[in-house]
């Protein structure tokens, strides 16, 4: 079985879209579990309007961020492979048939991604892809240093997910985090096929290529990954 999580925030603007590029993917046994995070736009009334039964909703109980949202999500899904999923994406043809495909092989996929931008006219362009500026690097140290996993890529097996629950507080994110329970644990593959079209825009949760971070803030997320990485097992 196939369980799509996704994390919603106020993604009215795009979650039509992502929810019909994933919906014509998927299986008639497969769920997509959504965990909204107490949107104050339209997102969930939209969301109702699919009247799919593939689709679960998680009312939000309090505010948890995108990483512990996330982390609700997983916890409800009850797929033996689990994709992530942004609200704000779209879904190309035959990724799910093509992950699941790598998947038979290792534990832990990532793919690459074109980066969209708005154009001058308002349109969505592409514009280069994920690996031009975050090439897929295997390995657990550098993942630490440097994380190369990003969510909307990513599919796993249930074992991966497992092993990395319950999250650690204070986690940068939780790919980089799913990523190094892979590196460590498991088998990592990653597929240079383009799977996925990624908004770039000002809400997004992760910004792809200069973060705003200062260095101490950095110093500080390597630190927080540091303890639970070298206790895990």
């Amino acid at each position: 079985m196939i369980s799509v999580c996704m994390a919603t925030y106020n993604g009215a603007e795009f979650i039509c879209e992502q929810l019909k590029s994933i919906l014509s993917q998927l299986p008639p046994d497969a769920e997509i579990v959504i965990a909204d995070d107490g949107s104050t736009d339209d997102t969930l009334q939209l969301i109702a309007t699919f009247g799919d039964s593939r689709i679960r909703v998680l009312p939000a109980e309090k505010h948890l961020g995108v990483i512990y949202n996330f982390e609700r999500a997983f916890r409800a899904a009850k797929g033996d492979v689990l994709f992530l999923a942004d609200q704000d994406d779209l879904w190309l043809s035959g990724k799910v048939s093509k992950v699941l495909a790598k998947l038979e092989e290792c534990d832990l996929v990532m793919h690459d991604a074109w980066l969209l931008h708005k154009g001058d006219a308002g349109m969505w362009v592409r514009k280069g892809k994920l690996s031009d500026i975050r090439p897929y690097q295997s390995g657990v140290v550098c993942n630490w240093w440097k994380n190369s996993f990003t969510g909307c890529c990513m599919a796993f097996r249930r074992n991966v997910l497992e092993s990395s629950l319950p999250f650690p507080r204070n986690l940068p994110m939780h790919d980089q985090w799913l990523g190094l329970v892979a590196e460590k644990k498991f088998r990592v593959g990653f597929m240079e096929d383009v799977l996925v079209e990624y908004r770039q825009h000002s809400s997004n949760a992760t910004r792809i290529g200069n973060s705003p971070a200062g260095i101490l803030q950095k110093i500080k997320w390597r630190m927080d990954l540091l303890k639970p990485l070298l206790t895990f097992k």
